[in-house]
Formats: C-alpha cells, sequence, structure tokens
C-alpha cells in the first residue's frame, strides 16, 4: 500500500466525513464505534492512495447511508446522546440569541426615547433583564433562571436523545 499526503482541504474533507459518520454511529457502543472509525479511516487512506479523495468517499457513499450499514447489525436499543446533545445546544443558542436581540431591542428604545440616560425593565422567558441606556451608560443586568428555556431544552434533548430506549423492553 502506498500512501499519499493529503492536502489541508482533503484532510479537512477526511475529517468531516468520519466527525459526520461518527455523529449517525452514536447508537453503537463506544468501543465498536472507535473501531469501526479506526478501520474506516485505514480505508479511506487505501482507496485514497488509489483513486484519490473524492472517488474513495463517493465508493463509500453518504455518511449517514455509512453509518446506517454499521449499525444494521447493532442492537436498536440505544439512545443517541450526541444527537440529543447537539439539538439541545442549538435550541440552546437560539434561545440566547433571541436573549440578545430582546436586550438590544430594549437599549435601543431607551436610546431613541430620550437623550437622558433611562432605565427600563423587561422579562424573556423567565429571565429579567434591566437595562440602562444613555450618552455616559450603556449597561444590561440579567436576573434569574429561564425556567421555560431549561424545560424545553431538557425536553428536546430526551426526544433527540431517545432516552426512552434505556427503559427495560417488555419482550
Amino acid at each position: 500500500m502506498t500512501t499519499t499526503t493529503l492536502r489541508l482541504a482533503e484532510r479537512w474533507r477526511r475529517f468531516v466525513y468520519l466527525e459526520t459518520v461518527e455523529l449517525f454511529l452514536d447508537a453503537m457502543p463506544r468501543r465498536r464505534r472507535r473501531a469501526v472509525l479506526a478501520e474506516l479511516r485505514e480505508n479511506i487512506d487505501a482507496a485514497t492512495a488509489d483513486v484519490g479523495l473524492a472517488a474513495a468517499l463517493a465508493d463509500l457513499g453518504g455518511p449517514r447511508e455509512l453509518a446506517a450499514r454499521y449499525l444494521e447489525s447493532e442492537p436498536q436499543d440505544r439512545p443517541t446522546w450526541h444527537i440529543g446533545t447537539l439539538a439541545a445546544s442549538i435550541m440552546f443558542a437560539v434561545w440566547l440569541l433571541g436573549t440578545v436581540v430582546y436586550t438590544f431591542g430594549m437599549l435601543d428604545a431607551l436610546l431613541a426615547q430620550s437623550p437622558a440616560t433611562a432605565t427600563a425593565e423587561g422579562s424573556f422567558f423567565g429571565v429579567r433583564i434591566l437595562v440602562e441606556a444613555g450618552p455616559e451608560a450603556l449597561g444590561a443586568q440579567f436576573r434569574g433562571i429561564a425556567w421555560p428555556a431549561v424545560a424545553a431544552m431538557v425536553v428536546v434533548f430526551a426526544v433527540f436523545s431517545r432516552v426512552w430506549r434505556l427503559l427495560p423492553s417488555s419482550n
């Protein structure tokens, strides 16, 4: 087997491909998943030396389909923790963006209202926000916990992780 040195773009493409496959292999036990990914990396490197990276990845198919083929022989009763974490993280990022936009909106309204320093208080999903805006002051203070957002993130994590697979089966 001859080895070739991959360009940075090709190494990045291989890395993204393997990480995507690993994401979809989340239902597989960790040791088995690591072994599969190590074998897959070796196979990709060998095929890259023969036909190039683009052709090697095209022969394997999409990451989701490849992972599905590996998972056919695995028991389907494991939660998918990575996918649940990713979904909850995306939801957290959306909530955080909403909080920032709401806060900037309050600051903008205060600045447009009068040239003097003014304060306002609001609430966004349970977080109290106190803003102060004026020619010499600009700030925001946050208090409380966004319990509705936390509860929603827990539900999203549970649904996308498929935590019910931890329950004993009735078979």
